[in-house]
């Protein structure tokens, strides 16, 4: 008979099976003390002494995608438009976005996605979360 673990948390074996084992339901990006989860070895029916699983964090939920509500704005000098990105997975541990522009001189963005026409140009503003970023082309033109 092949041998078979258990993980038990406190009195409950909330996993068993073949090596190697999955601990599931535990929240993305959370430290585990030592010993909140232990361990048994089982063979021939017979289990072992229950050992200390280390401590550990479990992993992050990474951004996989930002999308902005528009690619191409045309502005005139002084008007403003407020951005939105959307960053997915809805549940990403870490969803801040940041903002910048390729040409402050033409256009500039503040942290809400807010952009201004400064002067007449082109200018590209790029929201980041994680390591994904969309962009927005701005066509600015002076008032006529």
């Amino acid at each position: 008979m092949a041998d078979t673990f258990k993980i038990y948390k406190e009195d409950t074996v909330i996993v068993e099976g073949a090596s190697p084992l999955s601990i599931t339901g535990v929240a993305a990006n959370t430290q585990i003390s030592a010993g909140t989860y232990k361990a048994t070895r089982v063979k021939d029916n017979k289990e072992s002494d229950k050992v200390d699983i280390p401590g550990f964090k479990t992993l992050p939920i990474a951004v996989t995608g930002v999308t902005l509500n528009k690619t191409t704005l045309a502005k005139i000098v002084g008007e403003t438009e407020k951005l939105t990105a959307t960053v997915v997975p809805a549940n990403a541990t870490d969803k801040t976005v940041t903002w910048t522009t390729s040409d402050a001189k033409i256009a500039t963005v503040g942290a809400d996605g807010t952009v201004k026409a400064i002067v007449g140009g082109s200018a590209t503003i790029t929201a980041k979360a994680g390591t994904k970023s969309a962009t927005c082309e701005v066509t600015v033109k002076t008032a006529e």
